[in-house]
């Protein structure tokens, strides 16, 4: 249980108000955009768990992945991580991937105005997929 006290205190302290999640136009649910935000000001920082290449999980899921290293993906598992949606236009990305304290860190890469959603590229295997 501690642990559980542990990681909600960690995500209140990391998480900006920046951003909140949304319905998307896109997909599903998004991130969005809560006031205008600086090119490169930190979005989340989000707690993730680690989940073996081997695993046979639900498409569900596996759309939520985040590569991590040659044997895990990563899954975020608190603040607005797994909400961002892919667009080759991005206006975010991955900052930082902390492997000692299984944290991943979003930032803007360019300016965001109030209510405009915010998107992450996710790889060009993504991309050829989605192409029509």
């Amino acid at each position: 249980m501690n642990d559980l006290i542990t990681l909600a205190t960690l995500n209140q302290m990391y998480m900006n108000h920046c951003v909140e999640i949304k319905n998307s136009p896109i997909h599903g649910k998004g991130v969005f955009a809560t006031r205008d935000i600086e090119a490169e000001e930190i979005l989340a920082i989000s707690h993730v768990t680690l989940l073996h290449h081997n695993e046979q999980l639900p498409e569900l899921i596996a759309t939520l992945e985040f590569p991590w290293n040659d044997e895990y993906y990563a899954l975020c598992l608190s603040d607005v991580g797994s909400f961002f949606n892919h667009d080759k236009a991005f206006n975010a990305k991955v900052l930082e991937q902390d492997k000692q304290n299984l944290t991943q860190t979003f930032a803007a890469t360019r300016s965001i105005k109030e209510g405009e959603e915010v998107f992450i590229y996710y790889n060009e295997d993504f991309e050829a997929f989605v192409k029509p």
